[in-house]
């Protein structure tokens, strides 16, 4: 683990997809149990993103609120530069701005192909650099040069935009395939796509913080049992049992096991970043403070 990874605070971000989420009273919830941000996606049929975020942030007065992850497959990417300004300025310099290139089906409601989604993302990761830090742009956002950035990666393209310019990487630790469901990655696989983006950062003089979006979170006596449960239910079935217990992805166990996994995850990944769904929210908030007093 790198000084930069050890100095790095961890950080847990509650993600919301419910599109008749009481945001108020989720975000009041989660900065009570201590988490660090609130996020919200970005899917036709969801609620609409930056509203959203506002009033979490009304809510509260400490939790920071983000997307994850905005997607760039549906906004003109000055547009885009002007909400983000906007809603950092109604939060009180709060947000973060997750990006991706476009889940599947977003994507075709766009009309883009592969090609096409990434040179989108493109084109918003460098209008956003471009405009946001301009002292002429209007609206301002309150943090400068800009709020900070999270991009998803998982291609190599995309992991060299992130190792470029993310403040944040986020690994979704699984491939989305065309015809619907999950595919969780690997840790052999997600150990070498952290690496890539931790290895190409460094070159490029940059630490950017690493960040995990996880699956699953059971709280458990019996970490096996449970896993093989999951496994024998057809979640994650291309994997051993031995995997799926390895996966930053997955978090099983009491509350102590989950936290000694947090802790080995940042020591083997360097991640220190972890996303996880608000259902999940109150059985990961005793980790928390085990995590938080070291």
């Amino acid at each position: 683990m790198s000084a930069v990874t050890a100095d790095r605070p961890l950080r847990f971000l509650v993600s919301v997809i419910d599109p008749e989420a009481d945001w108020p009273g989720i975000a009041a919830e989660a900065e009570r149990l201590d988490y660090d941000l609130l996020a919200t996606t970005d899917h036709l049929g969801m609620t609409a993103p930056f509203p959203s975020l506002v009033a979490a942030a009304a809510a509260t007065t400490r939790l920071r609120v983000a997307t994850y992850l905005t997607n760039t497959a549906l906004w003109d990417p000055e547009v885009l530069a002007r909400e983000i300004a906007g809603t950092d300025r109604i939060t009180g310099g709060r947000l973060e701005v997750g990006l991706h290139s476009g889940q599947t089906a977003s994507a075709r409601t766009a009309h883009l192909d592969a090609t096409q989604k990434l040179t989108r993302l493109t084109d918003a990761v460098e209008t956003l650099q471009r405009l946001l830090p301009d002292p002429d742009h209007r609206p301002r956002p309150l943090q400068h040069p800009r709020p900070p950035l999270l991009l998803a990666a998982d291609d190599p393209a995309e992991l060299e935009l992130a190792a470029h310019h993310a403040d944040t990487v986020c690994f979704i630790g699984a491939s989305l395939p065309p015809g619907g469901g999950l595919v969780l990655h690997s840790p052999e696989e997600i150990a070498r796509r952290v690496a890539s983006v931790r290895e190409r950062a460094a070159q490029l003089g940059r630490a950017p913080e690493l960040n995990i979006a996880v699956k699953r979170i059971i709280v458990t006596g019996d970490r096996r049992a449970a896993a093989e449960a999951l496994r024998e239910s057809g979640f994650a079935a291309h994997l051993s049992v031995a995997e799926l217990l390895e996966l930053p992805t997955l978090l099983i166990g009491t509350h102590r096991q989950i936290a000694e996994q947090v802790r080995a995850h940042r020591e083997r990944y360097g991640l220190t970043s972890f996303a996880l769904l608000a259902p999940a929210m109150h059985d990961f908030a005793p980790v928390i403070p085990l995590l938080r007093k070291g």
